[in-house]
């Protein structure tokens, strides 16, 4: 009897011991007091938007939270500002990644603001009232800009929206792609020829839809449209972005969104996300879009390979 006690302590001991090795051999470092201490404090579900730049900055922070040893839950694609937004004020996501102009304008029913720190501003104070917190934004701005093909920025040394505007003054035939919905918006058409002191012929605008406008241009049936700055098409087809050196389109930075209470339970998490937006300007998410747009890679791998050699995980 007294041996057979014996080997159930030795048996209960060996197995605690195992028990510790495996759980000090994780490898996870500590996100601040999170990891072994919150069996007490929230999960933070990560949500995000359908398009694959947003399921990127999601997949992005999923994977870093989850790494630094955060309780993390993935409903990253969850679904487009109508679902995303509601599920964030409610409580049923604890963060995902937005655009100043898009709460500015499209929740705040602010007008478009076209400078990028007033723009954070406004959104940073107004979404404090409803306990969310933005915390310091990305330095990319997903808005409009005005892209021609390679051989016309050659043709007339384009660098800027201005030289493009200079040579329409002088008469050159330049079709623009442009959409109906940018003819009649606020900031869209009339808004632009404000800025830049100029009238757009309309004999020469094409109207379509705004996403063809990058095959227009590959397919040479227009010299000028609108892209969006960081959509991968630009680059997968030799495109060149003139640079917005008026300011004529709205400031759309991205940066995340925690509610509160979330970063009251993680006080480390917005020096720690710091180290990843910081990481991500117009040229690498376009990298990373045309990652899994163009080379048809799947978000997660993209995600993973991007912090892996960046040295936010291992």
């Amino acid at each position: 009897m007294k041996k057979a006690l014996q080997y159930v302590i030795a048996v209960a001991l060996l197995v605690i011991t195992i028990v510790g090795i495996v759980g000090c051999g994780s490898g996870k470092p500590a996100g601040g007091d999170s990891a072994g201490k919150n069996e007490n404090k929230p999960t933070i579900v990560v949500g995000s938007k359908t398009f694959t730049e947003a399921l990127l900055l999601g997949t992005l922070s999923y994977q870093y939270l989850q790494y630094l040893g955060y309780p993390v839950e993935n409903k990253v694609g969850l679904g487009e500002l109508a679902v995303i937004r509601p599920a964030l004020e409610s409580k049923q996501i604890g963060t995902y990644w937005e655009y100043t102009g898009t709460v500015l304008i499209n929740v705040m029913k602010h007008a478009p603001s076209f400078d990028e720190k007033e723009s954070f501003n406004l959104v940073k104070e107004w979404d404090a009232k409803n306990n969310i917190i933005w915390l310091d934004n990305a330095p990319l701005n997903d808005t409009y800009a005005v892209m021609v093909r390679k051989d016309i920025a050659d043709k007339y040394n384009l660098r800027t929206t201005s030289d493009l505007i200079e040579q329409i003054k002088k008469g050159e035939k330049i079709r623009f792609i442009t959409s109906q919905e940018y003819l009649g918006r606020p900031d869209g058409l009339s808004h632009f020829e404000t800025v830049y002191n100029f009238k757009y012929p309309r004999d020469l605008n094409i109207l379509a839809a705004l996403n063809i406008g990058y095959e227009a241009l590959k397919n040479n049936q227009a010299e000028m449209a609108l892209a969006y700055t960081t959509d991968a098409r630009v680059k997968a087809y030799g495109l060149v972005t003139l640079a917005d050196d008026k300011s004529a389109f709205a400031v759309y930075s991205a940066a995340p969104l925690f509610r509160e209470e979330i970063l009251e339970a993680y006080p480390e998490i917005p020096s720690q996300m710091k180290k990843l937006s910081s990481l991500l300007d117009n040229d690498t998410i376009m990298d990373l879009n045309k990652a899994v747009d163009i080379d048809k890679k799947s978000v997660e791998e993209v995600a993973k390979q991007f912090l892996t050699q960046k040295g936010l995980i291992k």
